[in-house]
């Protein structure tokens, strides 16, 4: 072989290395991709599992205003909910629960919560418009200061739990006074609740377990209650003062 021949040989090696190790590192790169990602700040964390998004996350306290909110009834929020520096308040009892103008099918919803000492609240999902309280129709996710209440330990009324249906187990707790990170993931029937980074419930609305559970509930008298296809995000007055921020949605396929 002669040294021309020789060196065009090594550079072929070398650049079918080189190429492999692009594809590998790029594989890589994406493979850390669906596995971690992040929104604008990195306030909250999303879960280390693989989405299909299908929208950009809408802020739905954009411009510090409660515009993408409504009451029951359709009108503007009551003035007990407030808008200040990013974050909403409920300043007391009073307020009425105030839902999304939106309705969500599939989705993924972030927020970071705290709850007043021996304070109770919640987030509901696919919730009806139709006037009635939003827990006739709505799962909801529940909000507590749970060391309020240790009379509750292992029930579903605890933080992250599926009120009265499915209790969050391991959940990550912060002092009461601190924010937690809240996110509920709906596709299809399938849901998942996540707090501070880890999924402490997860249940299938289509299943015979959910339809048993809601059976022996006091949520088997409403007809609608966890079947509509889509419905309004529902932020609860349990009659306690309560803060919120970073609510963000996106729609996934």
């Amino acid at each position: 072989m002669s040294f021309k021949t020789a060196i065009k040989t090594h550079q072929g090696k070398w650049t079918r290395a080189s190429s492999r190790l692009h594809v590998l590192v790029a594989l890589a790169i994406t493979s850390l991709g669906f596995l971690i990602t992040s929104n604008n700040d990195g306030a909250l964390a999303e879960p280390k599992t693989a989405t299909t998004g299908k929208s950009d996350w809408i802020d739905l306290l954009a411009g510090g205003s409660l515009e993408q909110w409504m009451s029951i009834g359709g009108e503007a929020p009551d003035s007990l909910w407030e808008v200040s520096e990013g974050e909403l308040t409920l300043l007391q009892g009073g307020g009425g629960d105030i839902l999304t103008r939106r309705a969500f099918q599939n989705f993924e919803l972030h927020l970071d919560w705290r709850i007043s000492s021996g304070g109770n609240s919640g987030v509901f999902y696919r919730v009806a418009n139709d006037g009635q309280p939003v827990w006739t129709s709505g799962p909801e996710y529940q909000i507590l200061d749970d060391e309020f209440f240790p009379q509750l330990a292992g029930s579903t009324e605890l933080r992250g739990s599926a009120f009265g249906l499915y209790a969050a187990k391991g959940s990550p707790k912060k002092p009461t006074s601190a924010f937690n990170t809240a996110l509920i993931r709906v596709r299809g029937g399938e849901v998942q609740h996540w707090l501070n980074g880890t999924l402490v419930a997860q249940f299938d609305m289509h299943s015979d377990d959910w339809q048993r559970r809601v059976a022996a509930s006091k949520f088997a008298v409403f007809p609608s209650f966890g079947r509509l296809k889509e419905g309004h995000i529902a932020l609860q007055d349990h009659g306690n003062q309560v803060w919120y921020r970073n609510i963000r949605i996106r729609e996934i396929e």
